[in-house]
């Protein structure tokens, strides 16, 4: 798409993502650390544009970085991915949603630089514990970790994965039932 057109797009999404570009700039430390994961990897007005007007999974991620009192009133605007359900008292900063549908994301919390695929679950138990999520962890397509569990930093959860006992800091995990792999130890 050459610049100019870019540009009409651009101003043409601004006027109906006007209190939109007002709460961020209200609210731009918060969410600064997740808009760099997303498009032109910056922060900004321009690319906060760029990025609502193209990810519908970062509205959410926004949404929730507002507060829901507050996101009320813009939502309808400028709505959110549907199917990408995000129950967590908090997500640290940096999180990535990429190509999100049909996620539940139910932690009692997730850590900083949080990278997740489409189709993953983070549920709880049948006594009603739900997982703890570390720093850097990445969860890939189709994953589901349930329980009160904790995952340690530096974690990937492969595609697939399905995840009920605790993992250790810097592993991998893959296959059902799921596989611990340390890294760097075969």
């Amino acid at each position: 798409m050459n610049r100019y057109t870019q540009a009409i797009l651009l101003s043409a999404s601004t006027l109906r993502m006007l209190p939109h570009i007002v709460l961020y700039m209200a609210y731009c430390k918060r969410i600064d650390p997740d808009l760099v994961k997303y498009q032109d990897r910056k922060t900004g007005v321009r690319n906060f544009i760029k990025v609502c007007t193209r990810e519908r999974v970062f509205r959410n991620l926004f949404y929730y970085r507002l507060g829901e009192y507050r996101s009320v009133w813009v939502k309808w605007m400028l709505p959110p991915e549907r199917s990408l359900h995000i129950w967590c008292p908090s997500i640290g900063e940096g999180a990535h949603f990429e190509h999100n549908y049909a996620t539940y994301l139910n932690a009692e919390s997730i850590g900083k630089d949080f990278y997740c695929l489409q189709l993953v679950t983070l549920g709880n138990d049948k006594d009603g514990r739900r997982p703890t999520i570390g720093d850097n962890v990445k969860i890939f397509t189709g994953a589901t970790v349930f329980g009160g569990i904790t995952i340690g930093n530096h974690v990937t959860i492969g595609a697939g994965a399905v995840v009920n006992m605790d993992v250790p800091d810097n592993c991998t995990v893959t296959g059902n039932p799921a596989v611990i792999r340390i890294r760097g130890e075969k």
